[in-house]
């Protein structure tokens, strides 16, 4: 598990804590936007960046 998963496991670690944080936000904030809405928008713009970095 030395290189192909790293960035796999990183990104799903990352969409928990956003999940979680949007969880712990909603209840003190009104958050307009669902949180699995949220979490889409999220990997997209990671995979954006991913496919971003690998081209250049």
């Amino acid at each position: 598990m030395s290189g192909a998963y790293d960035g796999a496991i990183l990104l799903g670690l990352l969409v928990l804590f956003v999940v979680l944080g949007v969880r712990w936000l909603r209840k003190r904030v009104h958050v307009p936007w669902s949180t699995k809405g949220i979490a889409v928008v999220f990997i997209f713009a990671v995979l954006l960046l991913w496919a971003y970095q690998t081209t250049t």
